[in-house]
């Protein structure tokens, strides 16, 4: 079994779930085989669920979570929070959001 996080929710997928494509958010996705669980942090992309239970997972970033240091990610956080409050433009504003999003992300991947 995989999880992914779909921009509609947490998607369990398993053999002979029905063919969908769904958009990743910033979050967890974790691949279930037997009694083994590998959870990687996953910035975005798109999971592809075939007919056959073959599922593709295109990311733009994905990371084992046990490989992430916190202490980088806070320090992160605090650096696009401020640059948010910071910001003038739309696209300043914008660009420190994504940091935002995805550093409060990593941040709920690690402690939750």
């Amino acid at each position: 079994m995989v999880m992914v996080p779909a921009t509609t929710g947490l998607m369990g997928i398993l053999p002979g779930h029905v063919s969908t494509i769904a958009e990743l958010k910033p979050g967890v996705m974790s691949v279930h085989e037997g009694n083994d669980v590998t959870k990687y942090f996953v910035s975005s992309g798109f999971a592809f669920i075939h007919a056959n239970s073959i599922t593709d997972v295109v990311a733009v970033e994905a990371v084992p979570l046990d490989q992430i240091d916190q202490s980088l990610v806070q320090k992160g956080l605090a650096e696009f929070t401020a640059k948010l409050g910071s910001a003038s433009t739309d696209l300043e504003k914008a660009e420190a959001q994504i940091g935002v999003d995805v550093h409060s992300a990593l941040n709920a991947a690690l402690t939750g």
